[in-house]
């Protein structure tokens, strides 16, 4: 046992020695740090730390005007993202006016729905019944005679012969 504690006091002689000679060396380096003015001189006993870049310190004001800045830009998304109201003479943002149509323009679209409903009813009812299917005869193509044919392209001629004269006139 008398062996532990002499090693022991030696151990702690020695971080004592080691201590004290850290700290000399500390107060050299504050010292020529001091002289050169590369910084502030560091506390004894703390690690040194590297620093990669300086700290912003910004300004409450600044802070405040950086807030209000955000707060107005969340406040236009959220504008942006709300529906545009119907009727409104005049819109704000970039959305397009919603179009509305006119009440006669309405009545005619639903006219035009509920007749293709009532074929449609009718169609079912009657494949249903086991009645053929009765078709619409599709209008006849109408067609120009040769005469006209002929007549068209007289004309064609002739206005194009007019029109080859005025340029070669003009010319």
């Amino acid at each position: 046992m008398g062996n532990l504690a002499n090693a022991l006091q030696q151990l702690r002689a020695e971080r004592r020695e080691a201590q004290s000679h850290l700290e000399k060396l500390d107060q050299a380096i504050a010292v020529i740090e001091s002289l050169n003015g590369t910084g502030t001189p560091q506390k004894a006993n703390q690690p040194t730390r590297v620093i990669s870049a300086p700290v912003r310190v910004i300004s409450q004001a600044s802070r405040r005007k950086m807030a209000l800045a955000q707060q107005a830009r969340w406040a236009r998304a959220k504008e942006a993202s709300q529906p545009v109201v119907v009727g409104s003479a005049k819109t704000t943002g970039s959305a397009p006016a919603k179009r509305t149509m006119s009440a006669s323009a309405r009545r005619k679209i639903a006219a035009a729905q509920r007749l293709r409903w009532a074929r449609a009813r009718k169609e079912s009812q009657s494949a249903l019944m086991g009645v053929a299917k009765t078709t619409v005869p599709s209008p006849v193509k109408r067609t120009v005679s040769p005469a006209a044919r002929r007549r068209i392209s007289a004309f064609q001629k002739a206005r194009w012969a007019k029109v080859k004269a005025q340029q070669k006139k003009a010319a």
